[in-house]
């Protein structure tokens, strides 16, 4: 079951990404018309950055955990 999740994690994180991106967008769009979209495109895509970037800093850290534990437990004695 921690398996699954942690692979849905990590497609969410994507996903998120693009909602924070486009949500950025379109709340700039709404407060001005001219130069808004492009600013609020920008400000979404640090906040995904910040956000999903640190997100996925634990899922690359628990990708590589797997992998050591796997070497580990492969390894003869």
């Amino acid at each position: 079951m921690n398996r699954f999740l942690a692979s849905i994690i990590g497609f969410l994180n994507g996903f998120i990404a693009l909602v924070f991106i486009l949500g950025g967008g379109a709340m700039g769009h709404s407060m001005s018309e001219s130069y808004g979209l492009a600013l609020g495109l920008v400000c979404g895509l640090i906040v995904a950055i910040l956000v999903c970037g640190f997100l996925a800093i634990f899922i690359s850290m628990r990708a590589e955990l797997v992998e050591i534990r796997r070497l580990i437990e492969s390894r003869p004695i």
